[in-house]
């Protein structure tokens, strides 16, 4: 298999804020196929492709709210590959189109905590019956659609005790960490 990735990015980081930003193309070739020969046997090639085209973009910001520290993804992804028991070029399951991310971080030096929240989302992938019938030698194809949207608030608190005391050697550091606080459905395939 071959993959062949051209990209451009820029990045841009001050004192307190960093921007970044990058295009992208990839190029797959000579991708694994799958193929029934009979209900024993199954045959594989090379002869598979696809690409995956699309943008990122980060924005993370310590100066505009006092003490925070926040920092923003978003990914866009178009990609198709002909590859396994595909019957065509299609959107692997494995591929969300949109994906973004918050992320919030406060630490109180007077607490020796720190306060962290994070957003997550992408959009459902989709998901697909596909059979290789061995009777007529033809491959069987069916979109079945998409999973729900993928949504997770976390939070979690980081106690430093040792913090600021003299001749401390080693920082003890307690975690209390809670994901999905909204139960969500999460979905991440069928």
């Amino acid at each position: 298999s071959k993959a062949t990735h051209y990209s451009a990015q820029y990045q841009k980081i001050s004192n307190q804020i960093t921007f970044r930003a990058e295009i992208f193309y990839k190029k797959y070739e000579d991708l694994i196929k799958t193929y029934a020969v009979n209900s024993q046997q199954i045959a594989n090639g090379n002869n598979g492709y696809g690409d995956a085209k699309g943008f990122e973009l980060f924005w993370r910001d310590k100066k505009t709210i006092k003490n925070v520290d926040y920092w923003i993804s978003y990914s866009y992804l178009d990609t198709k590959r002909d590859y396994l028991n595909y019957p065509y070029a299609i959107q692997p399951s494995f591929a969300a189109k949109h994906t973004a991310s918050l992320i919030v971080k406060k630490f109180v030096t007077k607490w020796k905590t720190g306060f962290n929240g994070a957003y997550n989302f992408a959009t459902g992938r989709p998901y697909y019956f596909i059979a290789n019938n061995i009777q007529t030698g033809k491959t069987e194809f069916t979109d079945m659609g998409k999973t729900i949207d993928y949504h997770n608030v976390s939070f979690s608190l980081n106690f430093l005790p040792q913090l600021g005391k003299q001749g401390a050697k080693m920082f003890a550091v307690y975690v209390l960490s809670v994901s999905n606080i909204f139960n969500f459905d999460q979905v991440y395939g069928y």
